[in-house]
């Protein structure tokens, strides 16, 4: 199996200028050491994951508490669509945890308001730094790559999941370019069965990850390679049409819906295609059998996927400056980024793309089409939310309404691409 540094050819790194950092230096803790002259520190770990009812992390912090003697108080219950707006009016107010699990599109905007800690000197004194696949530290650096604020945990590839028993009974192709999906789309709506349609666009929360990865199959760029945003194109602009057409088709409901829905309309077979990671795949198959569960790469302008770049997205820890207790807090980051850790959460309903190149290459994934697929989609190169504090305002604030408006015709569908590309430029 190809390792990331061969794969990842590219990935969305732009300038970040006038950064109000405030954190205060590492001080270059190996957690090896930790477990003696930290027992008794408790921490406080923010964290979100799609099956909330997977107990794998907080198997792992009783398990870490047991080597270290450090407990780790696992905040989970803040919904992901409220945890940027949560974790700042958390710091805001002299509360916030001393580790948080963040999104890519978080980042830039934490980077410049000086609330994560500058991570180089623990990561430079950690044993285990070379463990992490090379090409995946570019994820949790500031935009020149001088300085890391998290730890790499899981990365994600986004891919389509379509029904392959409702597909089969209609006699439809699975989409491989743009214009495909829409008709395969259409197709599967009007295949005669009562509560069956097409895709299910999510224009609810967090829906603008799936939106975002059909544009970037589609041709969209967030940057060039000189840092400069280039997202407002004809590309973007096409491919969001082409995303746009397929609400004609999607369940009743889609412009409200979540993950939670989206899962559900697929294992009811009200929606017969849906755009998701790795992590949904367990849910699904457990649901309805893996022969029921079909994965392909996301539909692109040419159907052809060596001239296609699909999008990613890293789920990273990261230790806020205000933390008093950032020796333990990196402790158990780095724990979690360790090969014994990754490959149980690789293992559970909340899998991913390990970040260690030793579990992503174990056999025991060799055989698992889903797991096979997001690699294949890393092949040619990784497009990713820019790292500039813009990207979360466009993708918790700016995107949800424009796009809605979009499918309700209250707005102009190029308003989505414009208004986003004008909140990276903020």
């Amino acid at each position: 199996m190809a390792k990331y540094g061969k794969v990842l050819k590219s990935a969305a790194v732009v300038g970040v200028a006038g950064l109000m950092l405030t954190g205060c230096a590492g001080n270059g803790a190996d957690d090896s050491s930790a477990g003696s002259e930290l027992a008794g520190t408790e921490i406080v770990y923010w964290y979100t994951q799609d099956d909330t009812t997977d107990p794998t992390v907080q198997n792992l912090a009783d398990q870490f508490e047991e080597e270290t003697g450090i407990s780790v108080n696992i905040m989970d219950d803040i919904a992901q669509p409220d945890f940027f707006d949560s974790l700042v009016n958390a710091v805001a107010a002299g509360n916030a945890p001393d580790v948080a699990h963040l999104n890519t599109n978080m980042l830039g905007q934490l980077i410049a308001a000086g609330v994560l800690e500058d991570l180089n000197d623990e990561i430079d004194a950690w044993e285990n730094a070379d463990e992490i696949t090379e090409t995946l530290w570019r994820f949790v650096e500031n935009a020149d790559g001088t300085v890391r604020y998290a730890l790499p945990h899981k990365f994600l590839m986004f891919y389509m999941y379509y029904r392959a028993d409702l597909f089969e009974q209609a006699g439809v192709e699975v989409p491989k370019t743009q214009e495909e999906f829409v008709a395969a789309s259409q197709a599967m709506a009007d295949a005669g069965v009562p509560n069956q349609y097409g895709f299910d666009i999510r224009g609810g929360a967090n829906g603008q990850d799936q939106w975002a990865a059909f544009l970037v199959a589609g041709g969209a760029r967030f940057v060039d390679e000189s840092g400069e945003i280039i997202f407002d194109s004809p590309e973007a602009r096409a491919a969001n049409d082409l995303y746009v057409a397929t609400y004609g088709s999607a369940p009743p409901g889609a412009i409200n819906d979540g993950f939670p829905q989206i899962i559900a309309n697929f294992q009811a077979g009200t929606a017969t295609m849906i755009v998701n990671h790795l992590a949904a795949a367990d849910q699904l198959t457990a649901a309805l059998g893996e022969d029921k569960v079909g994965a392909a790469l996301i539909p692109s302008t040419t159907g052809d996927p060596s001239q296609t770049e699909y999008m990613g997205t890293m789920n990273m820890n990261s230790v806020l400056t205000s933390s008093e207790k950032k020796e333990a807090a990196f402790a158990w980051i780095s724990y979690l980024a360790e090969a014994d850790a990754q490959m149980a959460i690789a293992q559970s309903t909340n899998g991913f793309l390990p970040v260690v190149d030793s579990v992503l290459e174990d056999p025991v994934f060799a055989d698992d089409k889903f797991f096979q697929l997001s690699i294949e989609a890393s092949r040619s190169g990784v497009v990713a939310w820019p790292p500039v504090p813009g990207s979360t305002r466009a993708t918790q604030q700016v995107w949800q309404p424009l796009f809605q408006g979009a499918l309700l015709g209250q707005n102009e569908n190029d308003d989505v691409v414009s208004g986003v590309a004008e909140a990276f430029e903020e």
